[in-house]
């Protein structure tokens, strides 16, 4: 059985690279996603918004892990609308070897308005772009 970390390393990749049936496969059947622009309450709810969004990739990616629960800090960089660069951090807990819950933080000051606005059109009903 993987670590955790492997589990979260790989829910990342299949999410970076649209592998929407591994993404699923990694996720918790009562997945929740708390971040500073919106929440998501199901792993069907998030794979649903990612299709939607713009391909990206991580850099500078370190893991910690103590217990069930998974610290990500990383780089997100995206090409479009517009290329940006973005400081992030998740805790993620994994519960019965997937990811159960991830809360995420970041400075929303630094996502460029053309990212805000296509994150609002793919996210209707969600937390509104701050």
């Amino acid at each position: 059985m993987p670590n955790n970390v492997e589990i979260v390393k790989r829910l990342y990749d299949a999410c970076m690279n649209k592998d929407f049936d591994t993404a699923k496969a990694l996720l918790h059947s009562n997945y929740t996603l708390k971040d500073p622009m919106m929440e998501i309450n199901s792993a069907q709810e998030l794979l649903d918004m990612l299709k939607d969004c713009p391909s990206g990739r991580m850099e500078n990616v370190d893991f910690i892990s103590e217990g069930n629960k998974v610290v990500g800090v990383f780089d997100a960089i995206a090409m479009e609308p517009v290329p940006s660069r973005m400081r992030m951090c998740s805790i993620i807990t994994i519960e019965d070897g997937k990811v159960r819950a991830e809360e995420m933080f970041y400075d929303t000051a630094k996502i460029p308005q053309e990212v805000k606005d296509l994150m609002q059109k793919n996210m209707p009903g969600k937390k509104k772009a701050a």
